[in-house]
């Protein structure tokens, strides 16, 4: 989700453009505190879909089970975005799809680094070509995030469904060998901790570090993307997040982690309660490629929740449209929506 720390706070000073979006940024936290039911300032961040298909079927994803026409972002509709929403500090240029599908990807996240927006992505790896990642390690202010679920061939093409373990591997070292000794683009590695592979975490936190990752994260929340009929297929591969199990293994991972040297970070899903509602409404919001406008990543479908499209009506117009006027009236006054609740402790 969208989140700023101190650091990322202090980094918006450190330009002569960007005291501007400091100021924005603190007005859009002030309405958030305050509950305004109109948001008088735009988002900071945004989620935006490069495009909606992808080579793996992964079982936990909710990609496999819709049937969507197929849609990519371009740089010239990617600029639209980006002069609607003009004060943007960070952008995740990444959605339901694969984004090394879309040949613009390298040109979209430039364009994104040229206007001083942090840029990032999470990739399968699956697709790397030799000339795409000399594209990518030339970036300078981007991170991309590569989805390692499993330190065996087995359990890897288990969970991320038509892609080969080998291969992956072999895109991610072509990748960390193009960038050389820079520090950007940041490299890094996502885990998400579920039945099949908790026994694997330390695993993982090895093979990161054998292949060059900058840091790993590990994910210990698993979503059901605010739909019923997803709910059983991913109840089915979630871990305890209490569980014996998940802290043992975690313990291990961490243990891993210091022996090699690997940055590792857990990343246990900070749940929403009646006192400390959901921030995105008043803070950032998902932009899928073909313009609609979601509330969140965690829904990340515009089948489920749709507020406007970007392509049809300015984003400023459908940031205070009723639909998104009544969504924070029903977080405001903790009468969630059915595709809220996922992400609350206290939904009731």
């Amino acid at each position: 989700m969208a989140r700023f720390t101190r650091g990322r706070i202090g980094a918006l000073g450190a330009k002569p453009e960007y005291p501007a979006r400091l100021l924005n940024y603190l007005a859009v936290k002030l309405a958030y505190r305050l509950g305004s039911i109109r948001a008088p300032f735009l988002p900071v961040t945004l989620d935006i879909e490069p495009n909606n298909t992808c080579n793996f079927r992964c079982p936990h994803c909710q990609v496999p089970y819709w049937s969507k026409p197929a849609s990519y972002l371009d740089e010239e509709r990617f600029a639209k975005i980006l002069r609607q929403v003009p004060r943007l500090v960070r952008i995740k240029l990444q959605g339901m799809g694969e984004p090394l599908l879309n040949k613009h990807l390298a040109g979209m996240l430039k364009l994104g680094e040229a206007r001083g927006v942090s840029m990032s992505f999470f990739s399968n790896a699956g697709v790397l070509a030799d000339e795409t990642a000399a594209a990518l390690a030339g970036l300078n202010d981007t991170e991309i995030t590569f989805s390692l679920d499993g330190a065996s061939k087995e359990t890897f093409e288990k969970i991320r469904a038509g892609g080969k373990f080998e291969k992956v591997i072999e895109n991610i070292r072509r990748l960390v060998a193009a960038r050389g000794a820079k520090r950007d683009p940041v490299l890094s590695g996502w885990t998400l901790a579920t039945r099949e592979n908790i026994g694997e975490l330390a695993g993982i936190v090895r093979l990161a570090g054998n292949i060059g990752l900058d840091r790993l994260t590990i994910q210990t929340f698993l979503s059901d993307w605010g739909k019923k009929d997803m709910k059983a297929r991913t109840d089915a591969r979630k871990v305890g997040q209490d569980s014996e199990a998940l802290g043992a293994a975690v313990n291990e991972a961490e243990r891993a982690a210091r022996e090699i040297g690997l940055d590792l970070r857990i990343s246990r899903n900070d749940y929403y309660t009646r006192r400390r509602k959901c921030v995105w409404p008043w803070t950032s919001a998902y932009v899928a490629a073909n313009g609609d406008v979601v509330p969140c990543c965690v829904i990340a479908d515009s089948a489920t929740a749709k507020m406007g499209n970007v392509f049809e009506r300015d984003f400023a117009e459908i940031w205070n449209s009723p639909a998104y006027r009544e969504l924070r009236k029903r977080i405001r006054n903790h009468d969630l929506p059915g595709y809220c609740r996922n992400c609350y402790l206290d939904p009731d």
